[in-house]
């Protein structure tokens, strides 16, 4: 796997990771910087209904 301090994630891959792991907290291990679109923002945030993966993003 190629060495990358930066990264652009989309929305299914936070909701994996929380679901998986119940948190984030592996990301700044593995990246020195995470980029989050707004739209991927938008699209957690609006997850508030159903309340999964908020807290933690």
């Amino acid at each position: 796997m190629p060495k990358t301090s930066q990264i652009v994630i989309n929305t299914s891959p936070l909701i994996a990771l929380v679901a998986a792991l119940g948190d984030l907290r592996i990301l700044p291990f593995l990246y020195q910087e995470v980029l989050v679109p707004f739209e991927v923002s938008q699209e957690i945030i609006l997850g508030v209904k159903t309340g999964f993966a908020v807290t933690e993003f």
